[in-house]
Order: C-alpha cells, then sequence, then structure tokens
C-alpha cells in the first residue's frame, strides 16, 4: 500500500515539474529556432514509445482494476505538456472554426452522454482524452503553417516505426510469436498505427520527394511489420489502400518515378507474398478461427445494438463494456461467457460510439472524422501538381483505411491511435490552409516529365 502512495506521489511530482516546465521550454524553443527541428522529430515519434515510456501517462485519477472502458483515467501525457509549450512559440492567428467544429460536435455529444452515464466520473476520463486529443490536433494544425513541420513530424513516425520493425523481427524469429505486436500491447494496435506511416510515406516516394532511400526502407520496414501482425484486417485494407493510393496518383498523371514504384511494388508482392502466407499459416495452426461456430465480433456487435435500442441517446461515453456486462446484454446478443470476453469491447469504432452516445455522437464522431479526409482529398487533388498535394492524397487514404478499418476494431479510442490521428488531421488543415494562402509556394512534385495516362 505505501509502495502504491509512493508511486503515486511520484507521479503527481513528476507533473508538477512538467507543468513548471511547460513556460521555460516554450520560450526556449522561442528563442533557439535551432531545437525546433528535433522537437518535431520526437513529437511524432513519442506515440510510438508511449507503452515502453513508464512516464508517459500521468494518472490524475486512476480507475485501473475497476473500470473496463477504452480510458481508465483522468491522464496527463508527455504529448499534451509538448504540446502546451509550444503553443507559446506559434505565430499569431488562430484556427478557423471550419476546422475545429467538426471535432467540438463531438465533444459536445460526449459531453451530452454524461447524463446518461451511470459513473459520471469515469464518462469524463473519455470525455478528457478528446479535449486533450483535440488541442494536440489544434496546436499541430496551428504549426504546420511551416512549410518544414508536417515532413518533420512524419520523421518522427518513420523513427518510431522503425523501432517498432527491430522490435518484430525479434518477437517473430526470436520469441517465434505468430502475432507481433511491436513496442504496443497488442497487435491490432501496431496494425492500426502502421496506416499513419505506410501511405503518407509512400505518396512522398510517388511524388518525387528527394530521400529516396529513407522513403524506401520505410515503406518496405512497414510493409513486413504489417505482416507479421497477421491480422486479416490490417493486411488486407493496408493492400486496399496501397491499390487506392497507386490509383489515385496514377490518375493524377504518371510519371517514370510512379511507374518505376509500381513495378517495384508488383515484385515486391511476389516476394511478400510467400512470407505472408506462412505467417498465417503460423497463425491458424495455433489458434484456428471458429468464426462457422461462434462470430464474436458479430455478438459483439449485437449487444451493441440492444443498447443502442434501449438508449437512443447513449449510456456515457466509455461506458460499453458497463453496460453490456453487469445489465444483460452481452448473454443476450449471445456473447460467450468468459470473463475475457465480457470484459472486452466491442470490435467496431461506429457501434461503440454508438452505443455510448447515441445516434447525435455517432452522427457527430462521424462528422468529425470525414471533414479532415475530405479536405486532404480535396485540397490534394486539387494540388496535385506539388509536394504538399500528394501529401494530402496519401493522408486522404491514411484516414479512408484508418476509417474502414475501424469497422472491424475499436482500437482508433486507444490514446496512441489517438494522437496519431489527431497529428494527421493537424497536418491536413495546416497543409491544406498553407496552400489555399494566396502567394503560397508550394514544392513541386516529381521532376520527371508527366506522362499522359493513355500514353501507357
Amino acid at each position: 500500500m505505501s509502495s502504491h502512495k509512493g508511486y503515486r506521489s511520484l507521479k503527481f511530482g513528476v507533473l508538477f515539474l512538467a507543468l513548471l516546465a511547460i513556460f521555460p521550454l516554450g520560450l526556449l524553443l522561442r528563442s533557439t529556432p535551432a531545437l525546433r527541428k528535433p522537437f518535431w522529430i520526437v513529437f511524432g515519434a513519442l506515440p510510438f514509445f508511449a507503452a515502453a515510456i513508464p512516464m508517459f501517462d500521468i494518472g490524475l485519477l486512476s480507475w485501473s482494476g475497476y473500470w473496463i472502458g477504452f480510458v481508465y483515467g483522468l491522464q496527463v501525457t508527455i504529448i499534451d505538456l509538448l504540446a502546451a509549450a509550444v503553443l507559446f512559440t506559434l505565430p499569431r492567428g488562430r484556427l478557423p472554426m471550419w476546422c475545429k467544429l467538426p471535432f467540438l460536435l463531438y465533444i459536445f455529444a460526449a459531453a451530452l452522454s454524461l447524463l446518461q452515464a451511470d459513473e459520471p466520473v469515469a464518462a469524463s476520463f473519455g470525455l478528457l482524452q478528446f479535449v486533450r486529443i483535440f488541442f494536440v490536433m489544434v496546436v499541430v494544425a496551428r504549426a504546420s503553417a511551416d512549410p518544414d513541420v508536417p515532413f518533420l513530424i512524419l520523421k518522427g513516425m518513420a523513427i518510431g516505426m522503425a523501432a517498432h520493425f527491430v522490435a518484430v523481427l525479434y518477437q517473430r524469429f526470436q520469441l517465434q510469436l505468430p502475432q507481433t505486436m511491436g513496442l504496443f500491447i497488442h497487435q491490432n494496435t501496431l496494425g492500426m498505427a502502421a496506416h499513419f506511416v505506410l501511405f503518407p510515406h509512400l505518396a512522398l516516394l510517388l511524388a518525387g520527394y528527394r530521400h529516396v532511400r529513407y522513403l524506401v526502407g520505410m515503406v518496405v520496414a512497414t510493409i513486413v511489420v504489417v505482416v507479421f501482425t497477421a491480422s486479416r484486417a490490417t493486411v488486407g485494407f493496408s493492400v486496399i489502400g496501397l491499390g487506392t493510393l497507386f490509383v489515385t496518383q496514377a490518375l493524377a498523371g504518371l510519371t517514370q518515378r510512379k511507374m518505376a514504384v509500381g513495378f517495384a511494388a508488383l515484385a515486391s508482392l511476389l516476394i511478400v507474398a510467400p512470407l505472408a502466407i506462412s505467417t498465417f499459416s503460423n497463425r491458424f495452426e495455433l489458434n484456428p478461427l471458429g468464426e462457422s461456430q461462434y462470430d464474436e465480433r458479430a455478438a459483439f456487435n449485437r449487444a451493441a445494438s440492444l443498447i443502442l435500442d434501449d438508449y437512443p441517446l447513449g449510456v456515457g461515453i466509455n461506458h460499453y463494456v458497463h453496460m453490456a456486462r453487469d445489465f444483460g446484454y452481452s448473454e443476450r446478443a449471445g456473447v460467450i461467457g468468459f470473463e475475457g470476453n465480457r470484459n472486452n469491447i466491442v470490435h467496431n469504432a461506429y457501434w461503440l460510439t454508438a452505443a455510448e452516445a447515441g445516434y447525435p455522437g455517432v452522427i457527430a464522431f462521424c462528422i468529425m472524422l470525414i471533414v479532415p479526409m475530405f479536405v486532404a482529398w480535396w485540397t490534394g487533388w486539387r494540388s496535385r501538381g506539388t509536394l504538399e498535394g500528394n501529401l494530402l492524397l496519401g493522408f486522404g487514404v491514411t484516414l479512408l483505411i484508418a476509417y474502414l478499418h475501424s469497422f472491424y476494431e475499436w482500437v482508433i479510442f486507444i490514446k496512441e491511435i489517438q494522437y496519431l490521428l489527431a497529428m494527421t488531421m493537424g497536418m491536413v488543415f495546416g497543409i491544406a490552409l498553407r496552400l489555399k494562402a494566396p502567394g503560397t509556394n508550394a514544392r513541386q512534385a516529381a521532376p520527371t516529365k508527366v506522362m499522359p495516362i493513355n500514353a501507357v
């Protein structure tokens, strides 16, 4: 008991020191421009190391062991504190309301769900997490007025994925794990995180970004990570995303670079296919599928549907497990009565939102997701002759695949993925606003001659 109190006191001490350091760090970043480059690289990398950093989360109030949800306490993270510090370095100005309103609508809907919650404190855990994520999105969007910031954040994400690549190789070949999770606690989290690295880097490679070795290495490493997760959804949606990005780039205008990367991708598929088949064979040999007898995802979805039927306004954010397990919805839906099953969250982000925040919440949630994706596709296509325009198209594919993947997973609610989502949304808004500004000199895409599609 005393050790627990000591650890809690240590966390509060760290939080106090971190809060004191926000303003000096902001002043240091403002007065020392040379620090901004490593700062944004570290900022982009941190979500990938969150689970491995003991003091990444500073819990103000923890219900761990008592409450089961996508968040179990009032938390502040290193990323939140760094975002607060960098706020002092940003030029004056505000993010337009149309960029913020969709997110604010969902936060409002989530706040209304507190009125339906059996445990409003537990519901406030989820609400605060979205408020923190919104803050990070706004800071990244404003910072992305500097054209170098998105590329630095992506470089940080690449460093994070490189660390997972090393961990995945160790887990697969040394530990002989059939499914690898890297530095995260589950392979599905790693699979979702891979989307936020793979498609933007591939878009830059196709667009003619000069750092070819870095881009090729990162794309190949991320594909290997995707394969070794042995997650059907991760691999399937990654393939869909690759196809979507190649088709989009072809419609935008074929270049020698795009043709070369396309042929290299086809050759790589021939090499990776046996590896993927072997990986899935190992997984299913140890854990055979039994979906013909019991479809767990369908059972969870039925439970969420039953909750929504009884509570059209939701049962409170962060409350799905409480309602499904303790009020008989899991039993009525046919969820197997093992503790692990009954304590699990519905494997569908949209059903989870609908059950917890009701119809208003799921509508607001979808609007929040769709707006930045639309901005990425629309502005990216209009600026497809520029490097930033192609990057926006890569972000558009990233968001599309993450949203489709969320029909089969709820991990988009995990803080590490939410930070990646917020950073991507922020970069989309920041780049789009910069491209729309008068007098903007955007960097041109591939220097090679554009080939008409009908010439191929």
